[in-house]
Parts: structure tokens; C-alpha cells; sequence
């Protein structure tokens, strides 16, 4: 609205009309797809936690990297600070850490460790096959 009262006084203005629409975010990150692939999403034959422990390894992201340890799933940035449950936003965590992490962000629980906060937001927005080849 302050865009069309800015325009009123240059111009006169008889209609507005405000168009609505849905973005696909799917075919937004991959163009190709199409087909069954498309209808099944990039999660298609996985449950969330085998995703994740495919995607970032048998081993805690945190700050442990801990191996042999039960991991549960963790927000990178924190449901109640406006994070989602989008699998770009999950992590896997040991016990420990992810008590201590607590609700904070990532950036601030890693702020002393700029590599390891590096390597967690970058392979967070990498899909799954990206992760297989790595």
C-alpha cells in the first residue's frame, strides 16, 4: 500500500489487482525433475532418520563427532526461534550435545568454531546425492 499511495500522486490509479501464488521450491532446486520423481520427492524410500544418518554419517555433526553413540535428531536453527522441520533444517546429534545446544542457534553454539559451522550449514543445504558422492 505505500508503494500505491507513492504512485497516486503521479499518476492516477483506478485498480489494483493482487495476484496470489504458490512457488514450487521442488522444481525451483531441480528443474529436471519430472515424472514419478517428482511425485515422490527427494525423500522417496527413506524414513527421515535413515536420511539423515545417510546424509550426515553414523557420527554426531556437533561439535563431538562421536561415533558409536545414539543420535537423535536435531534443528539447526531451533523450532522455537521460527526453524522448520524441512529435512535442510535437521541434523543428527549425540545425547550430549544436543542438550547443550539446547534452543540456541548454530551459528551461536559454533561461534568459536568457524570451520565445523562452515561444514554444517553448507552440507545442511546439499541435498542427498550430493552427500553420496562425497
Amino acid at each position: 500500500m505505500t508503494w500505491v499511495k507513492r504512485l497516486i500522486k503521479f499518476s492516477p490509479v483506478e485498480s489494483i489487482s493482487m495476484e496470489l501464488v504458490r512457488f514450487d521450491t521442488q522444481l525451483i532446486q531441480n528443474p529436471e525433475i519430472k515424472g514419478i520423481e517428482y511425485q515422490q520427492g527427494e525423500l522417496a524410500g527413506y524414513e527421515l532418520r535413515e536420511y539423515l544418518l545417510e546424509k550426515w554419517g553414523p557420527r554426531c555433526a556437533s561439535t563431538s563427532g562421536k561415533t558409536n553413540t545414539p543420535l537423535e535428531i536435531e534443528h539447526i536453527h531451533p523450532k522455537s526461534k521460527g526453524g522448520s522441520d524441512r529435512v535442510s533444517n535437521l541434523t543428527v546429534a549425540c545425547t550430549k550435545c544436543n542438550q547443550i545446544k539446547s534452543n540456541q542457534d548454530v551459528k551461536d553454539f559454533l561461534s568459536g568454531k568457524p570451520e565445523l559451522l562452515k561444514r554444517i550449514l553448507t552440507q545442511a543445504k546439499s541435498p542427498l546425492k550430493d552427500a553420496l558422492l562425497s
